[in-house]
């Protein structure tokens, strides 16, 4: 770079002065912690009384004259500044240290030039007008690079604190154990009160991008796993059917909530019952076609429902998102008779072929015409007038059917334990017909067609 003879004649007195103060780099170093210590916070005191910042101020202020020094080249304390930014934010030193220490170090940098050159170059002095800017631009400079490098050491530090504490909320949910101080650390870097009410979602279906973090009052972190997405909700003093109805616009497929738990660390017991209401969310038994009814059935479904006596009050839908149709949030504490098969295979299993193992066996179309029939029936709360008007036959229809089903099983649907026995069982090939269909069956799981 060349410089005009002015710029010259002003560079050599620059240089000559940087070279005198290199020289008293140890003198300036004293100085400049002699000013950081008056009015400095206990915290700052130790600092700066420690021969590391010692070592560290020195090369500061020997990098900050390199720099004044320099023409046209890359400035050495730029570097130094980016890294003392991020070791003050990596040390959990206050910013506003670091910002105060480059401004006492540019201001007695100054100073001490100034005595320099009114010693050797008295008649050199008005250079120093356009040396005063420079130098004080240099110090802005110095300070939003250390700024900048301090924000994003701390970016950088929350980043990786918030993937340490959601590793620890995987390993709560998936029942690994996690040391108190872990935890306690963890809960705190996600806000989550160890002491709270919690419950979990498994959700099936695609989640929103971004998923939402609050459905309401209820805080919400969000896990995927290789087959669900886990939702962890902190509910405080929400209950579930807020919570259902905040998130069911959102989700349109296949979730399961558990019941609430207490304490973050019970988030695996939650994570388990949420799993459990997951495979309970699965659709209703129903023929493959309303229209494949019985030659013998047919006379009787054309004729209007209501014109039967009975019950004439309207049919009432299933309740959307609820265990009967399997899309949306089911919740466990609404599914309890198919969530205790669910939880039980083996027992499922044999409780279905004890129960209803003779009505499987009949052909397909007429078996699943009167599972069909009792579902509704059931879900109607045994009235066989809405059941009729929900299937679009008549009631005799549906109650020879209902007889048929007794016949086959062998049990009332009129007594409270073998109906019991008879819920329980058409849960098990809800379940089962569920597990049939999807695409990683598990053994056992055949329903008989």
């Amino acid at each position: 770079m060349t410089l005009t003879p002015t710029r010259a004649h002003e560079h050599t007195v620059i240089q000559d002065a940087v070279r005198e103060l290199m020289r008293r780099i140890p003198e300036l170093t004293d100085r400049l912690i002699a000013c950081l210590r008056d009015g400095a916070r206990p915290d700052e005191l130790r600092l700066v009384s420690s021969p590391a910042f010692r070592a560290s101020a020195q090369t500061g202020l020997r990098a900050v004259l390199e720099a004044v020094a320099s023409v046209g080249r890359e400035r050495p304390d730029m570097p130094f500044a980016r890294q003392v930014g991020r070791r003050y934010a990596e040390r959990r030193i206050p910013l506003e240290t670091a910002l105060r220490t480059y401004r006492l170090a540019g201001t007695l940098l100054w100073e001490s030039m100034v005595d320099v050159i009114t010693a050797r170059h008295p008649e050199d002095l008005p250079l120093l007008v356009t040396g005063a800017r420079r130098t004080m631009s240099m110090v802005d400079q110095l300070s939003l690079s250390v700024t900048e490098a301090y924000r994003q050491a701390q970016r950088d530090l929350r980043d990786g604190e918030l993937e340490r504490a959601l590793g620890v909320l995987d390993d709560l949910l998936d029942g690994r154990p996690v040391p108190p101080e872990r935890l306690a650390r963890a809960a705190a870097r996600l806000d989550l009160p160890r002491s709270g009410r919690y419950a979990v979602l498994a959700v099936r279906a695609p989640v929103p991008a971004p998923p939402p973090d609050r459905a309401g009052d209820v805080r919400l972190i969000w896990r995927p796993r290789s087959d669900v997405v886990l939702g962890v909700a902190h509910l405080g003093a929400a209950d579930l059917a807020a919570l259902t109805a905040r998130l069911s616009p959102l989700i349109h497929g296949p979730a399961g909530i558990g019941l609430p738990v207490e304490g973050v660390d019970a988030l695996a017991t939650a994570r388990r019952l949420a799993d459990l209401a997951l495979r309970c969310a699965v659709p209703p038994v129903r023929r493959a076609g309303r229209a494949r009814l019985g030659q013998r059935e047919a006379a009787g479904r054309h004729r209007p429902a209501s014109t039967h006596g009975g019950d004439d009050r309207p049919p009432e839908p299933h309740a959307a998102g609820g265990p009967g149709d399997g899309g949306g949030i089911v919740r466990l504490d609404e599914c309890l008779p198919a969530a205790l098969v669910a939880a039980q295979p083996d027992l499922a299993r044999h409780l279905r072929d004890v129960v209803v193992g003779p009505l499987l066996d009949l052909d397909p179309a007429e078996r699943d015409t009167l599972l069909e029939t009792v579902a509704v029936w059931l879900d109607c709360g045994g009235s066989t007038a809405r059941a009729a008007r929900r299937l679009f036959c008549h009631r005799n229809t549906v109650l020879g059917r209902i007889r048929r089903v007794e016949r086959l099983t062998g049990r009332r649907l009129g007594h409270p334990r073998e109906a019991a026995e008879i819920v329980l069982a058409l849960e098990s090939v809800r379940l089962a017909r569920a597990a049939e269909a999807a695409p990683n069956r598990g053994p056992g799981a055949s329903a008989r067609g």
